[in-house]
C-alpha cells in the first residue's frame, strides 16, 4: 500500500499566494519561491515506488512546475480555516497520509520516511515549526478521532501548544518529527536565502 504525501498550497498564481511575505519580496520572487519547494517534494519522491504525491490545493488549477505538469493529483481545499481544511481531507482519506505544507524549503526524504515510522505508534505526528506552528501533520487512520482542532489560535504562537494540549485532553496519542522552519515572514526568508 503506498503511502500518501499532500502537499497544502495555493495555487502558485501570481499575486495570489503569500500575501504577506510578497508585500516584502515581491509577487514574483514569492511565486518562485513557492514553485522550487513543490519542484523540491516532487524531486524528493520521484521514482519512489511506495509514495504517492497528491496536491491539496484552493483553486484547482491546473499549473506547471518546471519540468512536472500537475495535471493529476489534484485535491480542491475546504473548510473556512486550516483545521477544516484538514480535517476534510482526513474525511475522504482512509489510510495513512501526510500533509506538508508548500513552505518548508528543508524538507528531505529522511523526514518523510521519519513521520511515517512515528505513526506507525501514534495516532498524529506533527512537525513543529520553530513559530510554534506545524509544518506536517499526518494520521494513522487506525482508530476513528475526534475533531481535534477547536479553539485553536491560528497564525499565533499557541497553534502547536493549543493542538497538542486538544489531542491530549481527546486521548490521541501524539508522536513528532523534525523541526523545521517555515517560511512566512521577510525574516524567515533572508534567512533561508543566506543558506541556499
Amino acid at each position: 500500500m503506498n503511502n500518501s504525501i499532500f502537499l497544502m498550497t495555493k495555487s502558485p498564481i501570481h499575486g495570489f499566494i503569500k500575501s504577506r511575505l510578497a508585500k516584502d519580496i515581491g509577487n514574483c520572487n514569492v511565486k518562485r519561491f513557492t514553485l522550487l519547494n513543490i519542484e523540491n517534494i516532487k524531486k524528493i519522491l520521484s521514482n519512489k515506488k511506495n509514495f504517492e504525491l497528491f496536491l491539496y490545493t484552493t483553486p484547482r488549477k491546473k499549473f506547471r512546475s518546471f519540468s512536472f505538469n500537475f495535471s493529476k493529483n489534484i485535491l480542491l481545499q475546504k473548510g473556512s480555516d486550516l483545521g477544516e481544511k484538514i480535517w476534510f481531507l482526513k474525511s475522504i482519506i482512509r489510510n495513512k497520509f501526510i500533509l506538508i505544507g508548500s513552505d518548508i524549503p528543508e524538507i528531505n526524504l529522511k523526514y518523510i520516511l521519519n513521520a511515517f515510522e512515528v505513526l506507525k505508534n501514534s495516532d498524529i505526528v506533527l512537525g513543529p515549526t520553530y513559530d510554534r506552528g506545524f509544518w506536517l501533520i499526518g494520521f494513522s487512520n487506525k482508530k476513528s478521532i475526534n475533531y481535534p482542532f477547536k479553539g485553536i489560535r491560528w497564525s499565533t504562537k499557541y497553534v502547536l501548544d493549543d493542538l497538542t494540549n486538544n489531542l491530549k485532553e481527546n486521548g490521541i496519542s501524539t508522536g513528532f518529527c523534525q523541526t523545521l522552519r517555515d517560511i512566512d515572514i521577510f525574516d524567515d526568508y533572508c534567512d533561508y536565502r543566506d543558506k541556499v
